[in-house]
């Protein structure tokens, strides 16, 4: 039996994660689970896959819960990290959102457990310190998003020494389409008008401002030890080639298939064997078509600033996520602009005083100062 902890399981991820685990009770054991406030849904999870403790981010659902079932339930998120690093777990699935998932991940590693990480935040604001403990105490971890999981299973084809570049491929939707008049007028409407992938309200909008390929250049970096100019993006329509990675022989190897999430999360359950999927995800080739386009990086400020931020490393990744953060928040009350998110968070690196071999403290201080000084720009400009 594989013994496993799910952080975020009422999220999109988490569900899926419980999706394929409904599937392989004979397999996999849910040790402990994890959610911020959806009580509701969590309760369910509890009565069909009996964990041996919950634990609720928010204090006072957490409590109502608390009267609802027979298994322990624990409250804050202080209390995270008992679900990674319990002595019975095996495998950590980070699906949380937002940087409460960078210390549970990090305990995680102390002992040694395996990681599948679907996380942003982990690698986005202290990816140098995560993957050196990662080599450190020798525990691996399994990318989750589409992105990274293709490139590392396309990375199997090669030596590291032997890799010219990594590509990340972004799709197109209705927004990429606008000129750049019409992007100050983007609502939230217009925002949500997307296809293929079912994501939160705030990935969302950094999937529209392009910010979100550039968390994911930055965590490409960190998971596959690469400097910038061996990182590049290609803008891929049809939503079929999840990422590539191109070798010095010319020799391009990609992930290609549905765009469902199951996939790869399977993947890392299992890794590192396969196993066959019960999901109708498999690909039909006939008919299909396969283009690439390049990256609109004049109409889109903010898909550079990953390079940008890799280049400096330090703490300015993780100025760029708080800075983000702010700025879209502001957006989603109607405060700014859409266009005006790209230039908050530029200004705001602009003013950044970069520092190298930070503590986790440090990092998170730098990304705190980061969203304080968004906000004054905000109010600048609202």
């Amino acid at each position: 039996m594989k013994k496993i902890a799910i952080l975020g399981s009422t999220g999109s991820i988490g569900t899926q994660t419980l999706d394929v685990v409904r599937q392989h009770f004979d397999i996999f054991q849910v040790i402990a689970l994890v959610a911020n406030h959806n009580i509701e849904s969590l309760e369910k999870q509890i009565e069909e896959f009996r964990p041996q403790f919950v634990v609720v981010g928010d204090r006072e659902k957490g409590a109502i819960l608390q009267s609802r079932v027979d298994v322990e339930v624990l409250l804050g998120e202080e209390n995270i990290s008992q679900a990674a690093t319990h002595g019975e777990v095996d495998l950590v699935i980070n699906a949380l959102v937002g940087k409460a998932g960078l210390l549970p991940t990090i305990e995680a590693i102390k002992l040694s457990k395996q990681i599948g990480l679907a996380n942003k935040e982990t690698l986005v604001l202290a990816g140098e310190l995560v993957m050196r403990l990662s080599q450190e105490y020798n525990a691996p971890i399994i990318p989750i998003d589409s992105e990274h999981s293709a490139i590392f299973q396309s990375l199997q084809s090669g030596r590291p020494s032997e890799v010219k570049r990594v590509i990340l491929t972004m799709g197109k939707g209705p927004i990429a389409k606008m000129s750049k008049e019409e992007l100050r007028a983007v609502t939230m409407k217009d925002i949500l008008n997307r296809p293929s992938w079912d994501m939160g309200m705030k990935i969302n909008v950094d999937s529209a401002t392009c910010i979100n390929k550039t968390f994911e250049v930055i965590e490409a970096k960190w998971l596959f030890d690469l400097p910038p100019e061996k990182i590049a993006i290609v803008v891929h329509p049809e939503y079929l080639c999840h990422s590539l990675v191109e070798f010095t022989d010319g020799s391009l190897i990609t992930e290609l298939g549905t765009p469902d999430m199951k996939r790869y999360i399977q993947y890392a359950l299992f890794y590192p064997e396969r196993t066959t999927t019960p999901c109708n995800s498999f690909l039909d080739l006939f008919g299909q078509s396969i283009t690439f386009e390049k990256p609109p990086f004049e109409k889109f400020p903010c898909l550079s600033m990953g390079h940008e931020a890799i280049s400096h490393s330090g703490t300015m990744p993780a100025a760029l996520h708080g800075a983000d953060t702010s700025a879209v928040k502001a957006f989603m009350e109607k405060k700014i602009s859409f266009t005006d998110i790209g230039e908050i968070i530029q200004k705001t690196l602009s003013a950044h005083t970069n520092q190298h071999n930070c503590s986790l403290e440090e990092i998170l201080e730098a990304e705190k100062w980061a969203e304080g000084f968004a906000s004054k720009l905000v109010e600048q400009l609202s």
